[in-house]
């Protein structure tokens, strides 16, 4: 399904309906370039099972968790491959521990980067940008 959005609140409208069909134990691939509002759609989603603390992008710690409160779900991990040079440098993390887990919803931004090193997805979603306008398909 495609949707198009013009600004931070409309992405995250999107990330609202979309994250009124999961369940947990969800992994969503987010794709996409710098700036084309993955991390906005992952606040949406976010927002949407309660986590009002600020959702930002884990290019440099890689991992975010995101406690929610929630019936049969315990957290969010919003993950981000973006500066992983070396799917090798995905090992160490022990996100086998925590993805796909029925408690525990994962974004993963750039999941390109980690090479068939982590769990396979469930969702795919791609981010594209033209003129200002945001597309994106949830797959």
């Amino acid at each position: 399904m495609m949707h198009t959005t013009h600004n931070e609140e409309e992405t995250k409208k999107v990330a609202e309906a979309f994250a009124m069909t999961l369940k947990g134990g969800e992994v969503i691939f987010l794709f996409g370039d710098l700036g084309m509002g993955k991390t906005t759609f992952v606040r949406g989603a976010a927002e949407y099972f309660g986590f009002l603390d600020p959702v930002r992008s884990p290019s440099f710690t890689i991992v975010n968790r995101y406690l929610i409160n929630t019936p049969g779900l315990r957290q969010i991990l919003h993950v981000d491959f973006y500066r992983i040079e070396d799917p090798s440098e995905i090992w160490p993390l022990a996100l086998e521990e925590e993805v796909g887990q029925p408690d525990t919803m994962t974004f993963i931004e750039w999941p390109e980067k980690a090479e068939g090193n982590t769990h396979p997805a469930t969702h795919k979603i791609y981010f594209t940008s033209t003129d200002g306008v945001h597309h994106i398909s949830i797959q």
